[in-house]
């Protein structure tokens, strides 16, 4: 009995320790949230890109001075109606003070999601980089402008690169909110190590990496004037990435996963993440289907009726249970009609998909590769494949991938080994 008294007591009091510790630790981000953004909250701006016929705002976002030359960094898709449209809108700043004033665009980084701005502010004092990361559990803090709320502070957690990020995002646990992208998020010291870009809700938000903000910095410095033309920046930036991405792909030791009576890809890389489905099944049901479905989480933002930059494929098992042959190809049939690209895009943007059907190792193996060209960046194509493989009239593999802003020549190697990969036991 003794014992069991002892062992209670123990345990309230390392319950009261671990409460007051919270309490404690809850208590310290909100003092420091309060002295950073007092500190810190005259280098934080609203940005607005103003339609010119209306004069009223199209998009808001958030942004910060990086340097003494009035230079002000935000997110890309905050003011990527201007990139696409410059003759219709204008950029603006508004600060704390609620003074205001035009912003001219020196340089982006589409791939990353940022942007650099130019305004008339002349200032010795700014908001510096941070020359290193914080450690994993550390307190961070995003400012931003909410909601056209005005400015506000977010206190959270830093968690490192998400490993299945190919573009390289933060892990944030803090809620960011419309309008707070493009905005600072500031370590302990008030340096910045982030910028806010995006969040899924539930405290899971996710930033860029000060690093790529560095880089852009540095890269405008170099070049010294703004590009002459940002589409053409734009398509320098989709080529080089996607070389990136396919080098990577194709590089890679891809693994094998048993499906139905196959042996198909397993997982592509490390940022391609996939989920397995198996259809319910009913005692009327006339067939079964399994699936292997695997995406990219990120893409890259042109517009807002535009993306790029991803990759996804999937497999789907179906095997007949009362379906006669006449059935089952025209179950296949539907599955091939719900096939579509993998990304977001418009007649202004791609031309028409042109596609070439072949039949494979015997009339049992349908494969139909389609791609459509972009009409500003050359040489850059979204590609669909489908290959269908039936066996005995009464089982068949659906094999699908989708690539988005890739060249013909490595989305054909790609196409070549996906369908290599596939064995039937």
């Amino acid at each position: 009995m003794k014992i069991i008294l002892q062992k209670t007591r123990f345990l309230e009091k390392l319950i009261f320790v671990f409460v007051l510790t919270c309490a404690f630790s809850a208590a310290h981000a909100e003092d420091m949230a309060r002295s950073l953004y007092k500190k810190n909250s005259e280098y934080l701006y609203q940005i607005k890109v103003v339609e010119l016929v209306s004069n009223k705002k199209s998009s808001i976002g958030s942004g910060f001075l990086v340097s003494a030359n009035g230079l002000v960094a935000t997110n890309y898709h905050v003011i990527s109606s201007y990139i696409q449209n410059p003759g219709k809108y204008r950029i603006e700043f508004i600060a704390q003070n609620n003074e205001r004033s035009d912003l001219t665009v020196e340089d982006i980084d589409v791939v990353n999601d940022l942007a650099l701005l130019k305004s008339d502010i002349s200032s010795e004092t700014f908001l510096e980089l941070s020359p290193e990361m914080p450690g994993n559990g550390e307190f961070i803090y995003s400012l931003g402008n909410p909601q056209d709320l005005g400015s506000a502070v977010v206190p959270g957690t830093y968690n490192g690169y998400i490993a299945s990020s190919f573009y390289k995002r933060i892990h944030f646990t803090g809620s960011l909110n419309p309008g707070m992208s493009g905005g600072p998020v500031l370590n302990q010291a008030g340096t910045v190590i982030g910028i806010n870009v995006a969040t899924s809700g539930n405290q899971i938000s996710y930033l860029i990496s000060v690093n790529k903000l560095k880089a852009l910095m540095d890269e405008y410095v170099t070049r010294k004037t703004p590009p002459k033309d940002f589409n053409n920046r734009i398509h320098e930036q989709l080529i080089a990435n996607q070389k990136k991405l396919m080098d990577n792909i194709l590089s890679a030791d891809w693994g094998k996963t048993s499906l139905g009576d196959t042996e198909v890809l397993s997982k592509l890389s490390e940022f391609v993440s996939c989920w397995g489905t198996q259809k319910d099944q009913k005692k009327e049901d006339k067939y079964s289907a399994v699936s292997i479905d695997c995406q990219m989480k990120e893409d890259i933002f042109i517009d807002r009726f535009f993306n790029t930059g991803k990759v996804g494929y999937q497999y789907k098992w179906l095997q007949s249970i009362s379906l006669n042959p006449v059935q089952f190809y025209s179950l296949i049939e539907r599955f091939y009609a719900r096939v579509f690209s993998g990304n977001r895009a418009e007649k202004d943007d791609v031309h028409p998909y042109k596609c070439n059907e072949a039949f494979i190792s015997g009339p049992d193996q349908r494969v139909v590769f389609c791609s459509r060209a972009y009409k500003d960046y050359a040489g850059l194509y979204d590609v669909v494949l489908v290959s269908t493989t039936v066996h005995k009239n009464d089982r068949a593999l659906l094999s699908y991938f989708s690539m988005s802003g890739i060249e013909k020549d490595p989305a054909l190697r790609f196409a070549e080994r996906f369908l290599g990969e596939t064995k039937w036991n």
